[in-house]
């Protein structure tokens, strides 16, 4: 019981960090939601903060497995095929997860006392991104792609290339989304397979 209480806190403070922001949230609204009492909380957390930190590092545990499970599968296909994998993954995510809200929420809004942190965990993701994309590259250049497009302009355009997704999906309805998304990897694939790409 106990750890299943744990599990619905953080579970719930995702939700309403994602909703509200961590300011506007607090424990009361917490355990509300959870449906026990607040001092209750203490026993599995000692502050809000706790719950948050908690609640990134869950998120970011996530994230990292999506793209470690993308690395893993035993007939990946074409290099194309591949990046073009690692984008739909990223769209997917963003259009179906809880957690999408809250990275939106922390990366356009960051609480001032996780600044650092939340910059930190960035950090950390982007590496496991870059980890992913250098092994495509890799893998594409043996097989005949990517034969005239350096391994960090590669992966810096690709990382360039979410962010500006992450941006439209904030702004925009899901259909809108959705067109949007398939007209930029068009243009993406044309400048990775072109004469001079390949």
């Amino acid at each position: 019981m106990k750890f299943d209480n744990k599990k619905k806190i953080k579970q719930t403070a995702l939700d309403l960090f994602g909703q509200k922001g961590y300011e506007e949230t607090s424990l009361s609204d917490i355990a509300a939601v959870v449906g026990i009492k607040k001092p209750s909380i203490y026993n599995h957390f000692s502050s809000k903060e706790e719950i948050f930190t908690d609640v990134i590092e869950d998120l970011i545990k996530s994230e990292i497995s999506s793209y470690h499970k993308l690395h893993e599968i035993e007939h990946p296909g074409s290099a194309i095929e591949q990046v073009r994998r690692v984008f739909d993954s990223f769209c997917h995510r963003l259009l179906t997860t809880k957690e999408a809200r809250l990275w939106k929420r922390v990366s356009f809004y960051p609480p001032d006392p996780f600044k650092e942190f939340i910059s930190k965990k960035f950090y950390e993701l982007e590496v496991e991104y870059s980890r992913l994309l250098r092994s495509i590259h890799a893998s594409g250049k043996r097989n005949g792609y990517f034969m005239h497009i350096d391994v960090d302009q590669f992966t810096a355009s690709f990382l360039c290339l979410i962010d500006g997704v992450f941006l439209e999906h904030h702004y925009y309805t899901e259909e809108i989304f959705k067109e949007r998304i398939e007209s930029i990897w068009k243009v993406y694939e044309l400048g990775l397979t072109n004469n001079k790409g390949v």
